[in-house]
């Protein structure tokens, strides 16, 4: 028969630590590419470096996690897919708000709002 080990409290607290470096890292990081991208930082004749700029943020994350106590040597296709999904979605949401703008305050759905 196997015999199942319980995880301790500290290693729970660990994994989920974990899990959370994992998550903000790339949602910085894809925030951050996805401003660079907008129109703000590069004019129109350079916005082909969009997805160049969203592939360096994908791949310094390799150096990046190390320095917050991941071992991302140790990392498989599926989490490396994860993160490069997560950066990806926040690039391209933050890209899309900056380039079409905040829309402005005041009365949108009519006279009763």
């Amino acid at each position: 028969m196997v015999e199942v080990k319980e995880p301790t409290k500290d290693e729970r607290v660990a994994f989920h630590l974990r899990g959370i470096k994992m998550s903000l890292i790339p949602a910085v990081l894809g925030v951050l590419a996805g401003f660079i991208s907008s129109p703000y930082v590069l004019s129109g004749a350079h916005s082909s470096f969009s997805i160049l700029i969203l592939a360096i943020a994908i791949y310094a994350q390799k150096y990046i996690f190390p320095l917050w106590g991941i071992e991302s040597g140790k990392f498989d296709l599926k989490a490396w897919f994860y993160v490069g999904f997560m950066t990806f979605a926040y690039w391209y949401v933050t890209w899309t708000i900056v380039a079409n703008g905040i829309p402005s305050t005041g009365p949108q759905f009519g006279p009763f709002f």
